[in-house]
């Protein structure tokens, strides 16, 4: 037995057979999942950004076990192929490559530009006919009616109304703002009343309604200064758009596009 155990060639079948054994316990082909620091670290601030804390030791490893899982069922995924011929992942692809091509915007706009941009784009930033107005509620028509013939006699009625959640006053409101406030169609009932005189009744979807116009405020274009940042934000929203469509024009360009005649 000792002279066995001292030949090479018994030395060498049982390394080989050893070496048979190990590969046979050890799975081919394995993927490997790397963590990198840099990978910890993004786990970490998305926890942050989520939370508003910094994550403690314990939560970082189950954060970090949590992505290794998810890893492993992403590629999983894509071996199966259960990416192909999905819309859902399809839309989000095509949404992340287009916040990538919309990140190549170019640098911070100077005023110059925003001036131009909201002289081209003057009607977004003019304000609608508005109105000034007070108001006298009432819950039947037949008061509100002796009312208005005060006020047309001269008596002061301005304490007169029922009270209710309503201003007494509005100003500068919009079409739009008094139809939301009152009821649709009541902004349609203001036009071509006269300024300076109680008129009414006017009805609402509260009941009825006195009003005295103190002012009617002409449609005008707001000045730049006043909507700097409503145009600094519409201009980057542009520019994103504008970036991602030339990116898409120049992905177009090497394809070549064609329709299966019908």
């Amino acid at each position: 037995m000792g002279r066995l155990v001292t030949q090479p060639l018994v030395w060498f079948v049982i390394i080989s057979l050893s070496i048979f054994g190990l590969d046979n316990l050890i799975p081919e082909g394995r993927d490997e999942i790397f963590v990198s620091a840099a990978q910890k670290d993004r786990i970490a601030l998305l926890w942050k950004t989520q939370t508003g804390k910094d994550a403690s030791i314990q939560e970082l490893d189950s954060l970090v076990k949590n992505w290794i899982e998810e890893e492993v069922l992403f590629r999983q995924a894509l071996r199966l192929g259960l990416d192909q011929d999905d819309s859902i992942v399809r839309r989000r692809l095509v949404q992340k490559l287009g916040f990538i091509a919309e990140a190549q915007m170019g640098p911070e706009p100077e005023y110059a530009e925003l001036e131009s941009y909201y002289s081209q784009n003057i009607l977004d930033y003019t304000l609608p006919l508005r109105y000034s107005f007070r108001q006298l509620y009432f819950l039947d028509q037949a008061t509100a009616n002796a009312q208005v013939s005060q006020a047309k006699l001269g008596n002061n009625i301005s304490s007169s109304g029922t009270t209710s959640m309503l201003n007494d006053s509005y100003a500068f409101r919009s079409e739009l703002d008094i139809d939301a406030t009152f009821g649709s169609g009541f902004s349609l009932k203001l036009n071509g009343l006269p300024v300076g005189e109680w008129q009414g009744p006017i009805e609402s979807s509260f009941g009825y309604h006195l009003i005295y116009l103190t002012s009617i405020h002409a449609e005008e274009a707001a000045p730049l200064k006043s909507v700097l940042d409503s145009v600094g934000s519409d201009y980057q929203q542009f520019q994103k758009l504008n970036a991602r469509q030339r990116y898409v024009d120049a992905l177009l360009d090497d394809y070549l596009i064609r329709y299966e005649e019908l």
